[in-house]
């Protein structure tokens, strides 16, 4: 009889820039949230928006940051200051002949938000699959959203994740 007993050790060196895009991406994860939905304009889904915010104190880097779900869009390299927000459009000269252009807009988003409610997901670059958020949104919320002008916004956009389905 003998007793064969095997052990093995590792040790992983994450490079410094395998450690700064975490850090980065963590950030993001605590730093940005959507804020308000703009998902059935009286005047048509040309209007519609998702606009999101840094709700951190130090700039975030939201390239390759993702949606998707219900929507498809991928942002291109971008910053967000401290507290500043920006907008994703369905169409953007139709946004900014009724908004303005002193919006920031990040571009525009791969097909339409429905009337009804669905599912949004917010998630970091690739190849992370984390979520940052998923929202759950329906029209039976607050009627007003539901086709009469107005957007669903959150009231405060330092509570906890969950509450964003609510």
């Amino acid at each position: 009889d003998f007793l064969v007993s095997f052990s093995l050790d590792i040790t992983r060196t994450v490079p410094e820039s395998d450690q700064n895009n975490l850090a980065r991406q963590l950030a993001n994860f605590n730093c940005l949230r959507i804020t308000e939905m703009m998902y059935h304009p009286s005047d048509g889904s040309d209007l519609e928006y998702i606009e999101l915010q840094n709700i951190g104190a130090d700039e975030l880097n939201i390239t390759g940051v993702r949606l998707g779900d219900g929507i498809a869009f991928t942002f291109s390299a971008m910053t967000l200051a401290a507290g500043e927000y920006v907008v994703i459009v369905n169409n953007t000269p139709v946004f900014q002949a009724r908004y303005g252009m002193d919006i920031r807009i990040a571009g525009e988003y791969e097909g339409n938000l429905d009337n009804g409610g669905e599912t949004i997901l917010l998630q970091l670059p690739a190849p992370f699959e984390a979520a940052i958020l998923r929202i759950e949104y329906s029209d039976a919320w607050y009627p007003s959203t539901d086709g009469q002008g107005y957007a669903l916004v959150i009231r405060d956009v330092l509570a906890p994740r969950d509450a964003w389905n609510r």
